[in-house]
């Protein structure tokens, strides 16, 4: 269940040292991105007895860039203004509960300060009502309250109003509440925050109790998640044991479970017996907050180019290429690591506070880099295989409630996906540069096969390529038919539009996730043989080259089609050597083999094809290499032999025949010589198909 997982995330960080300040940056948006302007004004009310002081400030620094103006916040004194960011509603409204009198103000809000009953009746009774401390109290006793601040404001606050959009943070300084302190002096330490100076004592500081402001924050949001359901004296759903009060799994901040989806609840539950689902006591919610403030930090999104090999057609270049990175919708990634057993939580922990440092190389061999291996640019530090690791996937925005999981790859064995991604090192450091010197093809990064789930959507599909995840991190078997269905219909198209550097890019592809197959069979499934990659034909390739073929090494419908294309190469050199004077263009495979308008088939390749060489050699004196009739006797008794399977495994064949036919090179015996000029333009080999 994901709330467990979550739960068991939090709850080291809950119980850990780290220090207030950082808890309480965690669990609020004090460095939120989207909170930084609000620091702009800071509104500073200390409330006394009989008086009540006012102090405006500012929280950072202006900064002026290309003239263009910026603010920087402090890091030091914006914790000690504990404020919440809404997610979803009308940010002017009153929302949630609060845990202390820190309240977001706007636009709308300051302007309103000028007018005492306005600011009191949109503003200040709204939140003295739902925060800690004041929602106890009479209706009269806050509405005096507000009565008092309403006052001072409208006389000293609309000063500091000006016509330009203005954002500010208010904080009700107010001692009768525990989390206040005035001290003489000024105390800075790990559970007292200091504030400001007094506006009402002068030489007094004001200070925040950090502990006491988390205790507040646990359960003010324990208090929002009873809005869909309590129950007095229940068993929790996670500890199993019956508490005072279990509440709803419910959270503001973290809408995975939003109160304005129907499929999650039943039909026979009131807006308020969401309980009857999932229940919670206060501290396994307390530790589910910390988890879910947690998961948020360390989300990451996946890059637009990456999703664009996820999710384009794998059947079609052209298609890939119209898409744009920018037609995808935006998809999340989360790592969460969890122990087999809840054992050291100090070790958890140090792990975690890894994970929210975001590093761009390994600090370890160890270290999974899940940039290759997920697609997310996370470093998970180094772990046993007594740990877990799951990955969730997730679209839609969080902050609405509108988010849709993707996928949720659970239980990944560390030593598994390190295996996985030092193969994914050795096929992109070493192994595709030698299938490209093997085509002649430039060597260059190739994208597709730098991360796992680009390498696997350009095999299987967008509709397979959680699937496909799953498979490779429970160390299940792979199967490769689409990639030859993919394969063949590329080379088609391509083929028909002469378009040769292509296609030597999707071989290049082709046989780059054939050696990755064979190293994950070996390695990881410990299954030997069945994958072929390109190394597999070096051996085939002399055989031909020497007229030592014969058939029993044409095994299967794979050593036909590969033959077949090494044989139609050496036969278009020679024939282009007797035509290219009456046409320069001439391809003996195009304008003789194929039909007009149509796609290459087996059929076409044996009847309109090798049948024909002979009698073509006869007429135009072609002088074939010595190896070449000898081989193509047992090809065409091969095509006999096999007749029925070039239809069912026809991409197989046709991918092995481009393959032969891409990869000949000219022997000694060979007496073509391809022209000079033709064989340049041929060694660039386009570009990989991003």
């Amino acid at each position: 269940m994901l709330a467990e997982a979550i739960i068991r995330i939090g709850r080291p960080i809950k119980d850990s040292d780290m220090p207030c300040r950082d808890k309480i940056r965690l669990l609020t948006d004090v460095s939120s991105e989207n909170c930084k302007n609000f620091f702009r004004h800071v509104f500073l009310l200390e409330i006394m007895e009989k008086d009540i002081g006012f102090q405006p400030m500012e929280l950072g620094d202006r900064e002026t860039k290309e003239k263009k103006e910026t603010f920087q916040v402090n890091p030091i004194r914006n914790v000690a203004f504990p404020i919440f960011y809404p997610n979803g509603g009308n940010p002017l409204h009153a929302q949630g509960i609060y845990p202390l009198p820190c309240y977001l103000v706007y636009d709308p809000h300051i302007k309103a300060m000028k007018d005492e009953e306005a600011f009191k009746k949109e503003f200040l009774l709204p939140r003295l009502g739902k925060t800690l401390g004041y929602r106890d109290r009479t209706e009269a006793e806050r509405a005096a309250l507000a009565d008092r601040i309403a006052e001072l404001l409208a006389a000293r606050g609309a000063e500091l109003i000006t016509e330009d959009k203005q954002l500010g943070v208010m904080m009700i300084f107010d001692q009768e509440l525990p989390m206040f302190h005035k001290y003489q002096e000024k105390r800075e330490n790990e559970l007292s925050m200091w504030i400001a100076e007094s506006p009402l004592t002068p030489g007094a500081h004001l200070h925040l109790d950090g502990e006491e402001v988390l205790k507040r924050i646990g359960r003010a949001k324990f208090y929002e998640a009873a809005e869909l359901g309590k129950e007095k004296n229940a068993l929790s759903t996670f500890t199993n044991r019956k508490t005072d009060e279990v509440v709803s799994i419910y959270n503001k901040s973290w809408l995975w479970l939003s109160p304005t989806w129907e499929s999650p609840r039943s039909i026979y539950w009131n807006d308020d017996e969401w309980t009857k689902g999932i229940k919670v006591d206060e501290e396994s919610y307390a530790a589910y907050l910390y988890g879910v403030q947690f998961l948020k930090e360390i989300q990451v999104p996946i890059s637009s180019a990456v999703l664009k090999e996820m999710f384009a057609p794998i059947t079609s270049v052209e298609a890939k290429k119209m898409m744009s990175v920018e037609s995808f919708e935006s998809i999340y990634g989360i790592p969460m690591v969890l122990p087999l057993t809840d054992g050291d939580s100090r070790q958890l922990f140090v792990k975690y506070q890894k994970l929210l440092k975001k590093r761009d190389e390994k600090q370890s061999d160890g270290d999974l880099q899940l940039k290759v291996l997920a697609g997310i640019d996370r470093i998970v530090p180094e772990m046993g295989d007594e740990h877990r690791l799951t990955i969730l996937y997730y679209s839609g925005d969080l902050s609405r409630g509108n988010m849709h999981i993707r996928a949720m790859i659970e239980d990944v064995i560390p030593s598994v996906a390190g295996q996985v991604e030092k193969i994914l090192y050795r096929l992109s450091a070493r192994e595709t540069g030698k299938i490209q010197e093997a085509f002649g093809v430039r060597e260059q990064p190739v994208y597709r096969t730098q991360n796992l789930p680009a390498l696997l959507a350009n095999v299987y599909g967008p509709g397979y390529v959680w699937a496909s995840l799953r498979r490779v991190f429970h160390k299940e078997p792979l199967r490769w038919e689409r990639l030859h269905m993919a394969t063949a219909r590329k080379l088609n198209e391509l083929a028909n539009k002469e378009d040769r550097g292509q296609m030597l890019q999707e071989l290049v592809f082709h046989y780059s996730f054939l050696y990755f197959l064979k190293e994950y069979e070996e390695k990881i499934l410990h299954k030997q043989g069945g994958v072929r990659t390109l190394a597999d034909w070096d051996e085939f390739i002399n055989l031909y080259n020497q007229g030592e073929l014969k058939l029993e090494h044409l095994k299967n419908v794979e050593d036909l089609g590969f033959v077949s294309g090494l044989l139609l190469k050496q036969f278009h050199n020679s024939y282009y050597q007797k035509k290219k004077n009456e046409n320069p263009k001439i391809d003996f495979i195009k304008h003789r083999v194929m039909k007009f308008g149509s796609k290459l088939t087996p059929e076409m390749i044996w009847k309109n094809g090798l049948l024909r060489c002979e009698e073509i050699d006869k007429q135009l004196e072609m002088n074939m290499g010595k190896n070449f009739y000898p081989v193509l006797a047992y090809t065409l008794l091969g095509f006999i032999e096999k007749k029925n399977l070039l239809i069912t495994d026809k991409d197989l064949f046709m991918t092995a025949f481009w393959s032969g036919n891409l990869l000949y090179k000219k022997n000694n015996e060979d007496g073509s010589e391809l022209d000079e000029k033709m064989e340049k333009t041929e060694e660039d080999g386009g570009r990989d198909n991003e």
